[in-house]
């Protein structure tokens, strides 16, 4: 894989799992959402995605979205990857 497939995994990432965030949560009630991946190839896809949720003290949502989020983000990534680089 070149360095811009990575680059281009690494954007599907990050992108999902904000927009599977921002579809449970209001981003008014969000006070900060860091989402970093770290993708690498060395004979298999290595990837690393981690997801920083701080929300409005008076924001009611799921605790576990995160790791919703993180299941969510990996599923689609599959599909991603099954069609746009597996033969």
């Amino acid at each position: 894989m070149s360095p811009e497939d990575l680059n281009e995994i690494s954007d599907f990432l990050s992108s999902t799992a904000q927009d599977f965030i921002l579809n449970q949560i209001s981003s008014k009630e969000i006070d900060d959402l860091d989402i970093k991946s770290e993708v690498s190839y060395n004979q298999e896809l290595d990837v690393d995605l981690s997801i920083d949720l701080k929300v409005d003290e008076l924001c009611v949502y799921d605790e576990d979205i995160v790791n919703k989020a993180l299941d969510f983000t990996f599923k689609a990534l599959e599909s991603f990857l099954d069609d746009n680089y597996r033969e």
